[in-house]
């Protein structure tokens, strides 16, 4: 319920269901994985650990409500199906994969990555430290943005380097640059599309797609 509650009831839902039922271990991504940001992908075959996420959630949506509403939305652009992360001694390197080949990397929003690196969901903007590909800067660059809590905003923090063909779709972060530099550690991390804004985390619910679906978080436990 859009100004409401919003998914509360649902989040609930799946916490409970969680409690009584039961859930699978979270996998463990050990050791260095070293990727080439060459846009060939064949190094994230090695890597065993994948995030999956629900496929053909970006049909369009055009159809009568109820009170006389009619209720469009054509936001759906790349469906999110797989995303992986590989550990070397410098770099963290991201992996995402969609259902048909990807969009212009030149499209408003365009696969947003927003990163927990500290772990904590009391910090950055709604526990995110990081946002990549929020501006792109060409093909094979782009930007990392660092929440600043002082002025409540996204600030430029570096460019990294990034891939992406047919697909799939690669970048790699310095570990330094994130913090993450200890020979274990827990992140979390969110992929997503097109969303109508990022005004906060319900924007994921109501525009584009995202992975892991609404409010959720993949979260990478890496070990050396």
């Amino acid at each position: 319920m859009q100004g409401g509650y919003t998914d509360n009831y649902y989040m609930q839902m799946a916490q409970n269901i969680r409690r009584y039922k039961g859930v699978r271990p979270i996998p463990v991504n050990h050791g260095y994985q070293k990727v080439k940001i060459d846009g060939e992908f064949e190094e994230w075959n090695k890597i065993e650990v994948e995030y999956r996420d629900t496929k053909g959630d970006v049909f369009h949506r055009d159809h009568p409500g109820y009170g006389g509403l009619h209720y469009t939305d054509n936001s759906g652009r790349n469906d999110i199906v797989t995303s992986k992360v590989g550990v070397s001694k410098k770099y963290i390197s991201f992996y995402a994969e969609t259902n048909q080949d990807l969009t212009s990397h030149q499209n408003e929003n365009w696969m947003l990555l927003l990163i927990d690196a500290d772990n904590n969901s009391e910090t950055g903007w709604f526990g995110y430290d990081y946002l990549v590909n929020k501006e792109v800067v060409d093909k094979e660059n782009t930007v990392l943005m660092r929440y600043d809590e002082n002025e409540n905003k996204w600030i430029k923090h570096s460019t990294v380097e990034y891939a992406y063909k047919g697909n799939r779709l690669e970048l790699n972060i310095s570990r330094e640059q994130l913090g993450l530099t200890e020979n274990q550690f827990t992140f979390d991390f969110k992929w997503s599309d097109n969303p109508a804004a990022l005004s906060d985390p319900i924007s994921f619910c109501t525009g584009g797609d995202t992975a892991p679906n609404r409010r959720f978080n993949y979260r990478c436990i890496w070990k050396k």
